[in-house]
């Protein structure tokens, strides 16, 4: 009984190491055996100057082991450790009698994850979702079963630890793809997993999902990502119209004046009718939408506040980097009742700026200029030098170029100038650089 804990401790690190190979899940014959080394190094404890008997315990266990066949043992053959092991080996013909061993004294095979995984992406994929999300679905049940978990950019590691968190995860991305009436985010949890706090819990593993699956977020960071579920209508906080300018709404027997909240407005959306026709009223010529706060706000700083901005016709709105599917109908809205309305957008010289506007233009169908964020803006300030493009983002950006390739609009012209620049210089630059 006394060698449990060390063939345990012999097995798991043994097929933790199996596991992480390249020969995982590989047929017989193996061009290698995975080799363990039994030294200080790898066990530091069994070494260690009070170490004798762990490292008695972990000898007398390997040899149980190799007779049991589920290991080989390399031995010293000269110098004061010789007769004792050098190296645990696994080849092809001691692995099945390992995982039997290893799953009687505890230990979990990676390929248990794998395969819950798989069918579960496979039974999700026959959901009717989009077309993007069953190609995403099938691919990483196809590279799930063959342990390639590049489709959710994991380490098998970290995936043997989070796999669980996967399931739900996978299936409220799914729901979210076939979309879904807006809602607080517990309310949104209760329907797509039947449990309110379960969608919190795997939010992380969801965003990540969808920035992989749906092509409208390719290349774009994970950090600059945590507010994406909003664009599918899932609400954390409650709906807000962030925005400076001049204009009076009339809410029931009141009247409030846009310019009077300073340093900006934050709105209910509530208010949304109210603030359409104050704004249309109002005789707004300009709208310029910006992704981030900072910038945002240093720029009713620089007109001295929103009363200038709504002199000289513009009306401010600040997207909180994607828009939510409110905030988007209120502007599409607004585009559809002032007609003769421009629009510009101020984002990051980066995938997701580029993106952010791209998601404005399509839903608001018609062309929204770059504002700040031009092809010589971009040049001048990449030429002092910016953080590198990633290859994930090189790619995404070379995609949405030839999305845009044969487009016709001054301002698509100005996205592929912006985004040959990008690549010219290899940096992107964000917002605040202005």
């Amino acid at each position: 009984m006394r060698q449990e804990p060390a063939r345990a401790k012999l097995l798991t690190r043994l097929l933790q190491a199996h596991e992480r190979s390249v020969l995982f899940g590989r047929s017989a014959p193996w061009p290698r055996e995975v080799i363990l080394k039994f030294d200080a190094r790898t066990w530091p404890e069994a070494f260690a100057p009070d170490g004798r008997e762990e490292r008695r315990l972990l000898i007398s266990a390997a040899r149980d082991l190799q007779s049991d066949g589920c290991l080989r043992i390399v031995y010293h053959h000269r110098g004061p450790l010789s007769g004792e092991p050098k190296e645990i080996r696994l080849g092809s013909e001691n692995v099945d009698r390992a995982y039997q061993e290893g799953q009687r004294l505890g230990f979990e095979p990676l390929s248990l994850g794998l395969g819950e995984v798989a069918q579960h992406a496979t039974e999700l994929a026959g959901d009717a979702c989009p077309p993007w999300m069953v190609a995403f679905l099938q691919k990483l049940a196809c590279d799930a079963r063959r342990a390639d978990l590049s489709a959710i950019g994991m380490q098998r590691e970290r995936f043997k630890r989070e796999w669980r968190a996967l399931v739900p995860a996978l299936t409220a991305a799914a729901g979210l793809s076939r979309g879904i009436n807006p809602a607080w985010e517990r309310l949104v949890s209760e329907r797509l997993l039947h449990d309110s706090k379960a969608l919190s819990r795997v939010r992380p593993h969801v965003i990540a999902i969808l920035v992989r699956a749906d092509p409208r977020w390719e290349g774009v960071p994970l950090e600059e990502a945590a507010d994406l579920l909003e664009a599918y209508g899932v609400r954390r906080k409650p709906g807000l119209i962030r925005c400076a300018g001049v204009a009076t709404l009339r809410i029931g027997p009141n009247l409030y004046r846009l310019q009077d909240f300073i340093p900006v407005a934050h709105l209910p959306e509530a208010w949304a009718d109210a603030w359409l026709d104050a704004v249309t009223e109002a005789g707004v010529e300009m709208v310029t939408t910006v992704e981030n706060e900072y910038p945002f706000l240093s720029y009713v700083e620089e007109a001295s506040g929103p009363a200038n901005i709504g002199t000289r016709g513009e009306l401010l709105v600040y997207t909180a980097g994607f828009p939510t599917p409110g905030l988007v109908n209120i502007l599409t809205r607004l585009s559809e009742r002032k007609s003769g309305v421009s629009f510009r957008h101020w984002g990051d010289a980066d995938v997701g700026g580029i993106r952010i506007w791209w998601f404005l233009r399509q839903r608001l169908r018609r062309p929204i200029d770059f504002f700040r964020t031009t092809p010589e803006w971009v040049a001048a300030e990449s030429a002092r030098g910016g953080r590198p493009l990633s290859p994930l983002e090189r790619s995404a950006l070379r995609r949405l170029r030839t999305e845009l390739r044969d487009l016709e609009g001054a301002d698509i012209a100005t996205a592929r100038k912006v985004i040959d620049v990008l690549l010219e210089y290899g940096v992107k630059l964000e917002q605040e650089r202005f």
